[in-house]
């Protein structure tokens, strides 16, 4: 992709881009570790499709991959897509798990269960059970990260140059040394997850902040209060963060300037009815909303179940967010997803079917952070599934 291909490009509808699915390097992990075989029921598509993000290098144009996890898929390697290329690549390699032979799993991929065993008898190591960890096959014991649902938690810091995600530890891959690290959050062996009074650590976001050389991690996306924590890269101290508002649960979340900025369901269930943005100051730790004006009637919003697929990005060229989530509105009992915008300038919630994909398999909801803009193209990037191509969406 240079300049020239890229002027060819149509602006104003969303393309989908011929061989850009993650599931084309198959072959490739195949050929690098012979007979590999993923054990989860998704294979290598899962490590997208299974509740995961990705991490954005917005001024380079590529993003990272690792998820999978539960009975989804077994495969813990880091995946690196390239706009210059239009390709993904492999950024290190999965376990293979053919050293993993007689090993008890249960109900997920997402524990080692050697690691769980060996962390329970010996709680004072700083052995979990998110790792491959083993004593009995040493060819198995790498020390790194098992596969997971990595949700909104994955992020590319360009400072220390390395991928991080605060998914139940902290785990941070160095793009120049190409090894994982992980740490125990606030140095705790055996910590658990217990809300407001532990860490959360498995359904939330990671984001970095460049002024004061910290991780910000906030486990809330399942309606608990748990605090956010930090980790501060200069002096490895852990903190405790600001307890996070109701409204901001089950959100999608963008970065601003200094400003985390979500947008929540509307849903009266859930306070966040009428719609509104939950915003958070990261040098002043101050909360604010900011209510949308908005035609939506409360009774055409889905109450019926909890919904974490909220679609939502920031164009800076537009001062607009762009959004999508279900709504009646037809009043005919049909929850699809609609698309909206909301511009700073009156903040107000309209519908854009001009944004609309419905092309190509339409909103997915299970897209987390995969739906971005970069400014490098002036688009809309859109990584619906690890089987499907990449979606394109030229700003006109």
């Amino acid at each position: 992709m240079n300049e020239v291909s890229w002027a060819i490009v149509p602006k104003g509808r969303w393309i989908e881009v011929a061989g850009t699915p993650l599931t084309s390097l198959d072959a490739a992990i195949k050929a690098a570790i012979p007979g590999f075989r993923d054990l989860g029921s998704l294979g290598l598509a899962g490590v997208i499709n299974a509740y995961s993000g990705v991490g954005v290098d917005a001024p380079r144009a590529r993003w990272w991959a690792f998820g999978g996890g539960h009975n989804d898929s077994t495969n813990n390697g880091l995946y690196r897509f390239d706009m210059a290329t239009m390709r993904w690549s492999i950024e290190q390699l999965p376990d293979n798990p053919a050293n993993w032979a007689g090993v008890p799993w249960g109900i997920t991929y997402s524990s080692y269960p050697p690691a769980m065993d060996y962390a329970k008898a010996h709680p004072d190591s700083d052995v979990f059970s998110d790792e491959f960890f083993d004593p009995a096959r040493p060819a198995a014991s790498t020390g790194h990260p098992v596969a997971r649902h990595t949700y909104n938690g994955i992020v590319y810091n360009p400072d220390l140059q390395e991928v991080a995600f605060g998914i139940r530890r902290m785990w941070r891959y160095s793009l120049v040394t190409h090894s994982w690290k992980r740490h125990n959050p606030f140095n705790t062996p055996g910590a658990t997850y217990s809300g407001e009074t532990g860490y959360g650590g498995a359904l939330g976001w990671t984001f970095w902040d460049e002024v004061n050389h910290r991780y910000l991690f906030g486990p809330t996306e399942n309606y608990n209060y748990s605090r956010w924590w930090s980790f501060d890269t200069d002096d490895q101290t852990w903190n405790w963060e600001v307890i996070t508002p109701p409204a901001w649960s089950f959100a999608q979340m963008v970065r601003v300037g200094r400003k985390l900025v979500s947008f929540p369901y509307p849903d009266p269930r859930h306070v966040s009815f009428p719609p509104r943005l939950v915003t958070y100051d990261m040098d002043t730790t101050k909360w604010e909303y900011l209510l949308l004006g908005s035609t939506l009637e409360e009774s055409r919003i889905n109450k019926s179940d909890d919904f974490e697929g909220m679609i939502f990005t920031y164009v800076p060229s537009l001062q607009r967010y762009i959004a999508a989530f279900p709504y009646d509105r037809d009043g005919d009992g049909t929850f699809e997803y609609r698309t909206f915008k909301i511009d700073l300038s009156d903040l107000k919630l309209i519908e854009a079917p001009e944004y609309e994909a419905g092309a190509f398999g339409g909103w997915h909801n299970l897209v987390k952070n995969r739906f971005f803009y970069l400014a490098t193209h002036d688009a809309l990037v859109y990584v619906r599934k690890g089987e499907e191509n990449l979606r394109v969406f030229r700003l006109p």
